[in-house]
């Protein structure tokens, strides 16, 4: 059947918008209209598509199985409509590469990279998203990225996905320079001190709350919770806490001297960084250059470290 005449780009967006702000009330103050003008909108796409897209269980709006299979292509057609008025616009740009980096590779390796791709392929964009772990799969699943670059999920996260390897990195535990427990156990630092942890969505948080149950530190003095470098790295310059993190977050903090690593005297705080993207997903020429690019930078990065 063909696409009704009537559906127009305001009602795609209107849809999608609902869908990433969570409600109807909070699309409406993104798109900056009223409430009712944005029902309406989406009622008319509904009735112009012949099903709900759409339905509301108690306060939560939820996406029907036909809104979730409209939302897949929406996105794919509106990527490439970006594209298409890109490659129209003058500024050379002919496609876009969706990329969301956790906190681990976005300060390290994939700096780096996105530099050299951009010499390689001046005709490609990349447009690239941080957050938590979680909110990024929701964008891969939706076709909202072509693919995540950052740890593991685990397992339960993992359905319709697929994880290729580039390299093990170890959790620390940061403190700045100077620290008066900068030479001592980790252990006894813990007792002794304030302690960052990482946020409960986190990959890594799992990990560290092992160790501390390993070293009987069942309640750690944990005051704040961030993976956020700006926001950890502020704290840490401001006192003596302590922050369990991915080294490569404080990367170059710690090659400065700016920041310390205690020891932590254990095996295995490490985890698997790689690239997660879509299982059945055909990759793009572009996308397939820039993975063996990510892969081609780990490899050095492995030969430099040992």
């Amino acid at each position: 059947m063909a696409m009704h005449k009537g559906l127009k780009l305001r009602h795609i967006r209107a849809f999608l918008d609902t869908i990433e702000a969570g409600g109807v009330s909070a699309a409406a103050r993104k798109q900056g209209i009223s409430q009712p003008a944005l029902s309406k909108t989406l009622s008319e796409m509904e009735a112009m598509l012949g099903g709900a897209l759409l339905e509301r269980r108690g306060r939560r709006l939820t996406v029907t199985p036909a809104g979730e299979a409209f939302r897949r292509h929406a996105i794919q057609a509106l990527q490439e409509l970006e594209a298409g008025a890109a490659a129209l616009s003058g500024d050379g740009i002919g496609d876009v590469i969706n990329v969301g980096a956790l906190p681990t590779v976005a300060g390290s390796i994939f700096p780096g990279v996105a530099l050299d791709f951009s010499r390689a392929h001046p005709g490609t964009r990349l447009s690239i998203s941080t957050g938590p772990n979680l909110y990024l799969l929701d964008r891969i699943r939706s076709g909202a990225l072509d693919l995540m670059i950052g740890r593991m999920p685990a397992a339960g996260d993992m359905p319709g996905l697929r994880f290729d390897f580039l390299y093990e990195e170890e959790v620390i535990l940061a403190a700045r320079a100077g620290h008066p427990f900068a030479n001592s156990p980790a252990p006894e630092a813990l007792r002794q001190c304030d302690v960052i942890l990482p946020t409960r969505g986190a990959i890594i948080r799992r990990i560290v709350d092992d160790y501390l149950g390993a070293q009987g530190i069942t309640e750690p003095r944990c005051p704040i919770e961030t993976v956020s470098l700006a926001t950890g790295l502020g704290l840490l310059e401001g006192s003596d806490m302590l922050w369990f993190i991915s080294r490569g977050v404080v990367a170059r903090e710690l090659a400065s001297g700016l920041l310390v690593s205690l020891p932590l005297g254990a095996q295995f705080m490490s985890g698997a960084v790689g690239l997660t993207m879509k299982h059945e997903m055909t990759e793009r020429p572009e996308v397939a250059r820039l993975t063996a690019m990510m892969h081609e930078a780990a490899r050095l990065r492995e030969a430099t470290t040992r």
